[in-house]
């Protein structure tokens, strides 16, 4: 994905939210995006441990189903990504995205540039540079000397999002090591 089209996606995330003046974790928000985008959200307990979920298109209504057997880390990036596929106005195939868990593998080179601006706009929302600045501040304001690791975990518990998904958007923002 071209820088951009990554500044493009920060940028709406960004104004999505903007509405955050309390400083939440922003998967407390979710459910509000939705309703005022009018889709319709639903957790369906899935025996197939590869779908993770879906954004479905019929008619006039929105749909975003995700697996509710997902840890909850791993099914709140999983719903900011099929959000993300929303926003994004992404092509749907027979009115619908389907993610499983090899759309969602960051490591699979072969990933259609659509899953990976998802993921993108995901980690944006999840975890936007603001609040990461702010949380950051407040946690060494407590800790005088600590480490990337204590912070790593202040911030998923924080986020409620998994620490790989947390330290690979700390990467990106130059806030801890490689």
């Amino acid at each position: 994905m071209d820088w951009k089209r990554r500044n493009n996606i920060q940028n709406l995330v960004d104004g999505i939210l903007d509405f955050n003046v309390l400083r939440k974790p922003p998967i407390e928000l979710i459910g509000d995006i939705m309703k005022k985008r009018n889709i319709v959200f639903e957790e369906r307990d899935e025996n197939d441990s590869e779908f993770c979920g879906i954004y479905i298109e019929l008619n006039d209504t929105k749909i975003i189903f995700v697996n509710s057997n997902m840890y909850e880390p791993r099914k709140n990036f999983t719903i900011a990504h099929e959000l993300g596929h929303h926003y994004l106005g992404h092509a749907l195939t027979d009115g619908a995205i389907i993610c499983d868990k090899s759309a969602l593998d960051a490591s699979n080179k072969e990933r259609p540039e659509a899953e990976k601006e998802a993921d993108y706009f995901a980690s944006c929302l999840l975890i936007p540079k603001d609040l990461i600045m702010q949380k950051r501040k407040d946690f060494e304001t407590r800790n005088k000397n600590y480490s990337d690791d204590a912070l790593i975990d202040y911030l998923k518990d924080f986020f409620k999002v998994s620490k790989e998904a947390l330290r690979y958007r700390l990467i990106e923002l130059n806030i801890v090591d490689n």
